[in-house]
C-alpha cells in the first residue's frame, strides 16, 4: 500500500519503490523516423535526405527486422547493408543516428554462432524433460533466452558489440512478452528467477523487462553514454532501464484516442518516457489522421512515426505539400520545447513525476477533469487540447483555475470553464498557465545542434503579475558526468518587470558556455 496527502504523492512513492527513470540522451527527446520497411542502405539515405530536404528536425531512424540477416539476431545482412559503420558515419554528419530492432527469438541453426554458443551453455528456456523450447518467430523455428538468470544476460549483453562498433545508438526490443507464432508459450516452460528454477507462468510478466535490462547494461558498458532503449514488453521497474510505445496499433481514430490516456496512465504508473505509432502502425492512415496525430506525438515523451510494411507509406512528403507543412510546423514546435521537455525530465529523475500528466494529476480536486481523456498536461506550465475526432475543426477544451493564456494568440483565459476553440487541420488548441516561465531554444535540423547556444523565455505572468520561480536545467546530454556535478542550474524570475538571473551551480569550472537570455516569442515563425 502506498499512500500520500495527494496523487503525485503516491506516484513519488510508487517510483521510489520501484525506480524512476533516469535522464535520457537529449537527442532521444527530437523526432525519430521509423517503419517496417526500411530495407537497405539505399532506403535509409533516402529518408535521411528527404528529412533534410523538407526541413524537418528529425534526429533518428529506426531500422526494423529486415537490416539482419535472414532475421538472425545479431547478424547484418551485408547485401543490404554493406557498411554499416560508414552509414551512421555518413548520417551522423546530418545529425541523424540509427536505432535497431533487436528481438528475443534465436534461430534454432546449427552453426550459428548464437544459438551454438546459447545451446552449448544451456542458456535458452527449456521444456520440462530438459530439451530446449522451441517456437516460430521471424527466422523461423527459434528458442528463447532464459533472461532471469545473470550470466544470460552477460552473454546476450556482449553481442550488442557488433551493433555499436558500427556506430547503432540505440536498441529497440520488439516481441519480448515473448511472442512466438505457434502460439504463446506453455505455463510449464522452464526459466530462472536468477538462480532459482521456475516456469514461464511465473516469469511471463518480465521477460521483457529483464531483456531491457541486459540491454541497458550492454550500451552503458559498451558506450559509456546514458542508454536509449525501447521496449514493447516491460513491468513495474522497467522504467530504469528503458522507455517504451505502446505496441502495434492501427491508422484509426479510435486508437489517436486512446493515445492520450495510455499515455497518461502509463506515466502515473512510473513509465514516464512513452510513445504511440504516430500515423498509426497497421491499416493505411490518412492526411487527416496523420496530420492530428503528429499534433498529439509532438507532445509526447516518445516522438516516433512507425508503420507497417504493408500499409501505405506514411512519412509526411508522402501526404503533399500541406502535410509537410503541417508536420514541419509541430516538429519545430518539439524543438524548441526541448529545453523545457530536458527540465522536466530532469525533474522526473529526481520525483517520478511524468512530464506528460492527466489533468486530475494537477488539479485533484476538481471534478471536471477527472475522466478527462481528450486533453493533457506537459508539466505545470502547458495543457495540450488536440483534436483527435475525425471532420472537427473547432474544440472544447476545459481550462482548470486560474488565469490561462492561448499560447498562440497570448490572449487571457479565465479557467473554470469550457472554452470553444477554432482547430483547423493545422491547428492545435495550447494554452499556458499564468505565473509560467517557459524556456524555449531556437530549433535545429537535429537536438544538439543549437543546443545551449540561446536561451528565449516566454514570460507569462498571473492574474496579480507575478511570475513563478523557474529552475532551468543543462548539461552535455550524453554521458553520466552530470552524476558527478558537471551541470548547470539556473533560477529565472522576474521582478518589477525585469529579468533576474542566478546560476545556482557552475558545475566544473569552465565546463559549459553561460547561456544567453532573451525575452522573444518565436511562435510566429513557425
Amino acid at each position: 500500500f502506498i499512500g500520500g496527502e495527494d496523487m503525485k504523492s503516491v506516484v513519488r512513492g510508487y517510483t521510489e519503490l520501484t525506480g524512476r527513470a533516469p535522464l535520457p540522451q537529449y537527442w532521444t527527446l527530437g523526432y525519430h523516423q521509423s517503419r517496417w520497411g526500411y530495407r537497405c542502405e539505399e532506403d535509409v539515405r533516402k529518408i535521411a535526405k528527404h528529412l533534410r530536404q523538407y526541413d524537418l528536425p528529425c534526429d533518428a531512424i529506426h531500422l526494423d527486422i529486415d537490416y539482419m540477416d535472414g532475421y538472425r539476431v545479431f547478424t547484418i545482412d551485408e547485401k543490404k547493408f554493406p557498411d554499416m559503420k560508414r552509414l551512421t558515419e555518413d548520417l551522423a554528419k546530418e545529425g541523424i543516428r540509427i536505432v535497431t530492432i533487436m528481438d528475443p527469438g534465436v534461430k534454432s541453426e546449427k552453426g550459428y554462432s548464437v544459438y551454438d554458443e546459447g545451446a552449448k551453455a544451456k542458456y535458452f528456456a527449456q521444456t520440462p524433460d530438459g530439451k530446449i523450447y522451441e517456437n516460430v518467430v521471424w527466422p523461423g523455428d527459434s528458442v528463447y533466452p532464459d533472461f532471469g538468470r545473470a550470466e544470460v544476460r552477460d552473454w546476450w549483453g556482449s553481442h550488442y558489440k557488433l551493433l555499436t562498433d558500427r556506430g547503432v545508438a540505440g536498441i529497440w526490443t520488439d516481441m519480448n512478452e515473448p511472442a512466438g507464432f505457434r502460439g504463446e508459450l506453455p505455463d510449464d516452460v522452464v526459466f530462472y528467477d536468477e538462480k532459482r528454477r521456475t516456469t514461464h507462468a511465473e516469469m511471463h510478466n518480465v521477460y521483457g523487462h529483464n531483456m531491457a535490462r541486459a540491454t541497458h547494461a550492454a550500451l552503458r558498458k559498451l558506450t559509456g553514454k546514458r542508454p536509449f532503449v525501447i521496449t514493447r514488453a516491460c513491468y513495474s521497474g522497467t522504467q530504469k532501464y528503458s522507455v517504451a510505445w505502446t505496441g502495434d496499433n492501427h491508422s484509426i481514430w479510435a486508437h489517436l484516442q486512446m493515445a492520450i490516456p495510455q499515455m497518461c496512465n502509463m506515466g502515473l504508473s512510473g513509465m514516464p518516457y512513452i510513445g504511440t505509432d504516430i500515423g498509426g502502425f497497421g491499416s493505411d492512415t490518412t492526411k487527416e489522421l496523420l496530420c492530428r496525430w503528429i499534433e498529439v506525438g509532438c507532445f509526447s515523451p516518445l516522438c516516433r512515426n512507425h508503420s507497417s510494411a504493408d500499409t501505405l507509406e506514411q512519412e509526411p512528403w508522402q501526404w503533399g505539400d500541406e502535410t509537410i507543412r503541417i508536420y514541419r510546423k509541430y516538429l519545430k514546435l518539439r524543438y524548441m520545447l526541448l529545453p523545457y521537455y530536458y527540465d522536466l525530465c530532469k525533474k522526473e529523475e529526481r520525483e517520478g513525476i511524468p512530464m506528460m500528466r492527466p489533468l486530475v494529476l494537477n488539479y485533484e480536486h476538481d471534478e471536471a477533469v477527472k475522466n478527462l481523456n481528450g486533453e493533457f498536461m506537459l508539466g505545470d506550465a502547458l495543457l495540450i487540447a488536440p483534436v483527435v475526432e475525425q471532420g472537427m475543426n473547432k474544440k472544447m477544451v476545459y481550462l482548470p483555475e486560474g488565469l490561462w493564456y492561448d499560447f498562440w494568440t497570448g490572449e487571457k483565459l479565465e479557467g473554470g470553464q469550457y472554452v470553444i476553440r477554432k482547430a483547423e487541420l493545422d491547428e492545435c488548441p495550447i494554452f499556458v498557465k499564468g505565473g509560467s516561465i517557459i524556456p524555449m531554444a531556437e530549433p535545429g535540423r537535429f537536438a544538439s545542434e543549437k543546443k545551449d547556444a540561446v536561451l528565449y523565455l516566454d514570460v507569462y505572468p498571473d492574474e496579480n503579475g507575478l511570475v513563478k520561480e523557474y529552475l532551468h536545467y543543462q548539461d552535455n546530454g550524453e554521458d553520466f558526468a552530470y552524476l558527478n556535478g558537471e551541470y548547470n542550474l539556473y533560477r529565472f524570475g522576474f521582478k518589477n518587470g525585469a529579468s533576474e538571473v542566478e546560476m545556482l551551480h557552475q558545475g566544473y569550472e569552465g565546463r559549459y558556455q553561460a547561456i544567453q537570455l532573451m525575452d522573444m516569442k518565436m511562435k510566429q515563425e513557425i
